[in-house]
């Protein structure tokens, strides 16, 4: 790409020179309200400092990510007006070009799109290849869905694809998706704005009490303990922030298909918990050599399968139930281990009754519950993995669908989607130990574990045995079916985060409560 066409990153959000100082004004305003707010005093500045560069990085990644959803949803209509374009028998090129025009009176010239397409533009008139242009600019647009469709135009250029059937495939199916994810932030609109309300009213309460009994807080600020108390508040406050952010960035993330459920306890092998899983490995190893058979049901087998498919099974059963008994046997260590002291303790008289025999059995009871109740976490696990792979199932099939209608074959595109996604990595590394194409189909939607994944890998099955025409069309019309789907799920999810989010909820009651009730127990006891 000549340096003359080349444009802006979007992946990277630049601030303006009037819209960086008005930020810089508003986060310096945040902070000195913030110090007055919680300390009374300026020297609470420089303890905020921190937090201001972090309101700049989180604004410039909103900002950002406001950016190329607007670009995403910019796109999707100029790929509408080039797919209309190309069935009134336009050539690509001239399609893009007369897309220019219309992008241009729909969003106006100085838009993004227009922008981007006035580029093309001028790089065709100097003889640069359109999808040398368009794998530029999805590569810069930071938009899965623009880069993916420069990838597809560059494949049927190339391999001779039906590059009016790809672009209308492609149209069909990014409208889908970008309303889809349209309609799941709004259902998610509701639960922000209730966070944002929230964040404001222990401010609003503060305010209002101390309007009205004037000199109520000043506890909170003459002393070393009142500053203590109001830097808690202030780290329970931005607690609740944090918290909040993360409950609704893991919801989107999940609607994405992209979250991951957290990794079992039983399966960790770091710090001390690995040195105790090995010596719980060690004395599995030796039950099962006295039992003569090993442990685990089939349920625990094929739960550990499904979420660690690479390992052998075996290995994946000493890891698991070494992690159970090391886990059990650290918590009953510790519990004794307290035990002992307070009985030492009493034996020497310093306390006159020790609970030594309640705490050892506590611990005790406490092993055995861990180790039991990890055969639950396992199987929540299970039911995480298998949600995850639902919410992922449409933008697997959609880029399934656009990878066939490029004119790759079907095992050269689940190779390619192999690179992203784990389970048809391992379908794909199944095909090429020398197993047939059918049976590792076949595997990889009962590895799933999930009915749509068992019912894609039928229709490949079907279409390798009885060579279906008709493949093109189910794939389209399972993505869009699985994303109505994803809806549903979003809804779901968006019931969830009322009950999520009232972890942030209680702990700005927590400040307020704080802020309250100090002063009032300072003039109790005064």
């Amino acid at each position: 790409m000549k340096e003359s066409l080349r444009r802006r990153d979007y992946r990277r959000y630049e601030f303006e020179k009037k819209e960086g100082l008005l930020l810089l004004a508003i986060v310096g305003l945040a902070i000195l309200f913030l110090a007055w707010f919680f300390y009374r005093s300026l020297l609470g500045v420089p303890l905020l400092l921190p937090l201001g560069i972090f309101l700049i990085r989180y604004v410039k990644q909103k900002k950002g990510e406001k950016q190329r959803a607007e670009l995403t949803e910019q796109f999707k209509e100029c790929i509408l007006a080039v797919s209309a374009s190309l069935q009134a028998g336009y050539a690509v090129e001239n399609a893009f070009l007369e897309s220019r025009e219309d992008m241009g009176n729909l969003y106006g010239e100085g838009s993004m799109i227009h922008e981007e397409l006035e580029m093309i533009r001028r790089g065709l008139v100097i003889n640069v290849p359109l999808e040398e242009l368009l794998l530029d600019f999805g590569e810069r647009s930071g938009c899965e869905e623009i880069r993916q469709f420069a990838q597809l135009f560059s494949i049927a250029k190339r391999g001779g694809g039906s590059l009016p059937e790809m672009i209308r495939t492609s149209a069909n199916l990014i409208s889908e998706k970008v309303e889809a994810r349209r309609e799941v932030r709004t259902l998610l609109s509701g639960r922000i704005m209730e966070q944002n309300v929230m964040r404001v009213m222990p401010f609003g309460i503060v305010f209002y009490v101390g309007s009205i009994y004037q000199g109520y807080f000043d506890p909170l600020y003459q002393d070393l303990t009142g500053r203590g108390i109001m830097t808690l508040c202030l780290l329970l406050y931005l607690a609740a922030i944090f918290v909040g952010e993360k409950i609704i960035q893991g919801i989107w993330s999940q609607m994405e298909g992209k979250g991951k459920p957290a990794k079992l306890a039983a399966m960790a092998r770091e710090g001390i918990l690995g040195k105790m899983a090995a010596f719980g490995e060690k004395i599995y190893e030796g039950i099962q050599n006295v039992r003569g058979r090993k442990a685990g049901g089939e349920k625990i087998r094929r739960c550990l399968e499904s979420i660690y498919p690479e390992e052998p099974r075996e290995e994946l059963l000493k890891k698991y139930y070494g992690g159970k008994i090391g886990l059990s046997l650290l918590i009953a260590l510790l519990g004794s281990f307290l035990a002992l002291v307070l009985w030492a303790k009493g034996k020497t008289g310093a306390e006159q009754e020790s609970p030594w025999m309640t705490i050892g059995g506590m611990g005790l009871l406490a092993s055995v519950g861990v180790f039991f109740l990890m055969d639950k976490d396992l199987l929540d696990q299970e039911e995480k993995r298998k949600e995850l792979l639902r919410l992922g199932y449409p933008d697997l099939v959609r880029e399934l669908a656009l990878y066939l209608v490029a004119g790759m074959t079907l095992r050269a595109a689940f190779q390619r989607l192999g690179k992203e996604n784990e389970l048809v990595a391992y379908a794909c590394r199944e095909m090429q130990s020398g197993q047939s194409e059918s049976v590792a189909y076949e595997h990889f939607g009962k590895r799933a574990g999930a009915r749509e994944y068992v019912k894609l890998g039928t229709l490949l099955c079907q279409n390798l045995k009885k060579g279906s025409n008709a493949l093109m069309a189910r794939l389209e019309e399972e993505a869009i079916l699985s994303m109505e789907g994803r809806i549903l799920s979003g809804r779901r999810l968006g019931e969830e985060a009322e009950t999520k989010l009232l972890i942030p909820m209680v702990l700005l009651l927590g400040v307020v409560m704080l802020m309250i009730m100090i002063p009032a127990f300072e003039m109790m006891g005064a």
